[in-house]
């Protein structure tokens, strides 16, 4: 498929920032047109009329168009979090993960996570922005992992866990999206296949 080019502002950030309700307010209403498009290819002219502010403005937040979907992909990271710092220490691995995934994805419908989902799986440019988003969650969920495990938060154990994580997201919504299957069907069995010890 093809991408277009990305063109990067690199001039100076506005004096009174958005806050994080307006940046992800902005992103959700970017997110919709990518996932109309299906890949990368609106404009910064068209994002920019979706969010509600001039080209330069955009530019200022974002130095990337395709930058403007980090905030929809980062309140998920942190929602996966807060989900999995909820979960009783005595609770296992695998379930504690399912738990979190299925509360995180609550708040949204299997047709709206699907519209984005299917646009960054086919387009490599948004592909790129989700898995830098949700490589960094594995910091995120280090506390939460570490108090599971019964660890500390730099032992490597909880390095490991943090990276199934990480990789029980991609893989569910990756299946989800290939397989057409609900999200929770393709998260328990991911999660079945990371957790359970092989023979």
């Amino acid at each position: 498929m093809a991408v277009s080019a990305t063109k990067r502002y690199d001039g100076p950030v506005p004096r009174q920032a958005l806050d994080r309700n307006d940046l992800l307010a902005i992103s959700r209403r970017c997110a919709v047109v990518f996932a109309d498009a299906g890949d990368s290819s609106p404009t910064v002219a068209q994002l920019a009329e979706a969010a509600g502010m001039s080209q330069r403005s955009f530019y200022r937040y974002f130095a990337t168009k395709e930058d403007c979907l980090r905030p929809v992909f980062d309140e998920g990271n942190r929602a996966f979090a807060a989900a999995l710092a909820e979960q009783p220490p005595n609770t296992g691995l695998a379930d504690a993960m399912l738990r979190a995934f299925d509360l995180t994805y609550a708040a949204s419908t299997d047709e709206e996570a699907r519209a984005l989902m299917a646009a960054v799986f086919a387009d490599d440019v948004l592909r790129r922005v989700w898995l830098q988003a949700t490589y960094e969650i594995t910091e995120l969920l280090r506390p939460s992992v570490a108090a599971l495990l019964g660890a500390s938060a730099d032992d490597v154990r909880t390095t490991v866990v943090c990276g199934q994580a990480a990789l029980l997201n991609i893989v569910a919504l990756e299946h989800s999206i290939r397989d057409e299957t609900p999200l929770a069907v393709t998260a328990r069995a991911a999660a079945a296949a990371l957790f359970t010890p092989v023979p």
